[in-house]
């Protein structure tokens, strides 16, 4: 019963970790984008099912990470490069359609976006850290009280 505990454990410690980095991390960069387009003059309406495609990307994407928190260090530091580079090329090559509107912009935005673009790469690379640190909490829960006392499974053979 307890082989079985720490391979669900294993499995689901990822996975939920995963998810709520992506919660996290990909409710940051909704907001980040959204302060470049205010920033850069542009609409700032945000759309419910927009979010939750961010939402759901940036999930996916800690997926790398989360699966290699708990491996050997080289391991786990290339699943975490992964995720950060995987991030940073999809939300680099979204952002692209926004490069002219940047570029363009007037010198007083320049620093308020310069800042934002820097805020929303450091939450890039924060990203597979914190799916890494989320897996390993996960990971060291303690066990329900019924294996933890060696209980007998409850359920009928």
């Amino acid at each position: 019963m307890r082989e079985r505990g720490l391979t669900g454990r294993a499995i689901w410690a990822p996975l939920a970790a995963a998810v709520l980095s992506g919660l996290v991390i990909g409710a940051l960069a909704r907001l980040l984008m959204r302060g470049i387009k205010l920033a850069i003059g542009g609409t700032t309406d945000i759309s419910p099912a927009g979010t939750a495609i961010i939402i759901v990307a940036f999930g996916v994407l800690a997926l790398p990470a989360a699966v290699t928190a708990t491996a050997r260090p080289v391991i786990m530091h290339v699943g975490r490069w992964v995720t950060a580079l995987v991030t940073g090329l999809q939300t680099a090559r979204t952002g692209l359609g926004d490069a002219k509107t940047i570029l363009l912009a007037d010198d007083g935005q320049l620093a308020t976006i310069s800042m934002l673009i820097v805020a929303f790469a450091a939450i890039v690379v924060a990203h597979g850290r914190v799916a890494q640190y989320l897996t390993r909490r996960f990971r060291a829960l303690p066990a329900a009280r019924a294996e933890a006392l060696g209980a007998p499974d409850a359920r009928p053979a």
